[in-house]
């Protein structure tokens, strides 16, 4: 053999030993190879402990993305993140347990989460632990007094709207001040004095007070303002109350949870 043409066969061998094998015989990864490659190792991560890892396996268990769907599993890897001070993790947790439709309604687990989100400054938190504390259930005790500190502590005009409903209508007589629940009703009518929710509260609140030509007047109006707001079906319930200040009664009841 030629000796130029023998070393140069010697120097490719020897090359070729050091070039990576994937280089020369790498095959592209289909899309699902690589889809499971990141979910296992979102898996491994999270059973590693790694919260964000924890909170994103959960969601995906949740909605049945990527895995079968396992409600149990995604919750319980929710959890852990929650435990772990996730904060989206606590915030997913309290609304489904309390809006009960992926998981049965748990206002005593909703509470746990939603207290763990409002020592956090969050506002959504104080929103919806003021219904919890206004309808009570699910070991969670009804209470007026409390209602009345988250749904302030918000401070939005929804917000105030349930604290003026609250003084005009809670069954228990401890936590209701009519003269309250005027004044602050005044106060909301002077951005919308045609919002019939709030003329609804105000009403409530004369008819608290004893003043019961006032509360009727209110009602009136609150019942021909639905008119222009149609997605507002409480007409019914204006009716029912209108009747009732017509009779010289106040109002009593406990604020639903919302659907």
């Amino acid at each position: 053999m030629n000796k130029f043409l023998s070393l140069s066969l010697s120097c490719l061998l020897a090359s070729s030993v050091f070039l990576p094998k994937a280089q020369a015989f790498s095959i592209p990864q289909s899309a699902q190879s690589q889809a499971q490659s990141k979910i296992i190792n979102i898996q491994l991560k999270a059973a590693q402990g790694e919260p964000d890892a924890q909170f994103l396996l959960g969601l995906m268990y949740l909605s049945g993305r990527f895995v079968d769907q396992d409600v149990t599993q995604g919750f319980m890897w929710v959890e852990q993140a929650a435990y772990q001070h996730h904060f989206k993790a606590q915030q997913t947790l309290a609304d489904l347990s309390f809006e009960g439709k992926l998981v049965p309604r748990n206002l005593l687990k909703a509470e746990k989460w939603y207290l763990a989100m409002s020592e956090q400054g969050d506002k959504w938190a104080n929103f919806r632990l003021g219904f919890i504390y206004a309808a009570g259930g699910d070991g969670v005790e009804r209470n007026c007094g409390k209602a009345l500190v988250q749904f302030g502590s918000v401070g939005d005009t929804v917000s105030l709207g349930n604290v003026a409903w609250i003084l005009a209508t809670c069954p228990e007589a401890e936590y209701r001040d009519g003269s309250k629940a005027v004044n602050l009703s005044l106060k909301l009518l002077e951005t919308n004095e045609n919002d019939p929710t709030i003329l609804d509260n105000l009403a409530a609140g004369y008819a608290e007070m004893g003043d019961f030509t006032q509360a009727v007047n209110i009602q009136k109006k609150a019942i021909d303002a639905l008119k222009y707001t149609p997605e507002l079906v409480k007409s019914d319930e204006f009716n029912l109350r209108l009747q009732q200040y017509e009779n010289n009664q106040a109002y009593r009841e406990v604020i639903p949870i919302l659907d």
